[in-house]
């Protein structure tokens, strides 16, 4: 099965009126595109945009379903700390 991995990242903090900082972060994502109409999926967005512009087949952007699965972050992780000083 084709997926298109996208990693998790850090993208900084947040500060709260209580003095805790809350990471905020980019969750990991995989996204399946699947032609509806024969069952291929692509192994990329370029793949299967060249596929719907290719004169030579019939594919349209209607056949195509996107799966996305989302990795949210654990609880423990959301919580944020207060600073020590």
């Amino acid at each position: 099965m084709a997926k298109i991995v996208e990693p998790a990242e850090l993208l900084g903090y947040m500060d709260t009126s209580d003095g805790r900082r809350i990471p905020r972060y980019k969750c990991k994502s995989e996204t399946t595109l699947t032609n509806t109409v024969t069952g291929e999926e692509y192994d990329s967005e370029d793949a299967m945009k060249s596929d719907v512009d290719n004169p030579g087949t019939a594919t349209q952007e209607a056949h195509i379903k996107r799966d996305v699965r989302i990795f949210a972050p654990s609880l423990a992780d959301m919580v944020g700390e207060v600073p020590k000083d």
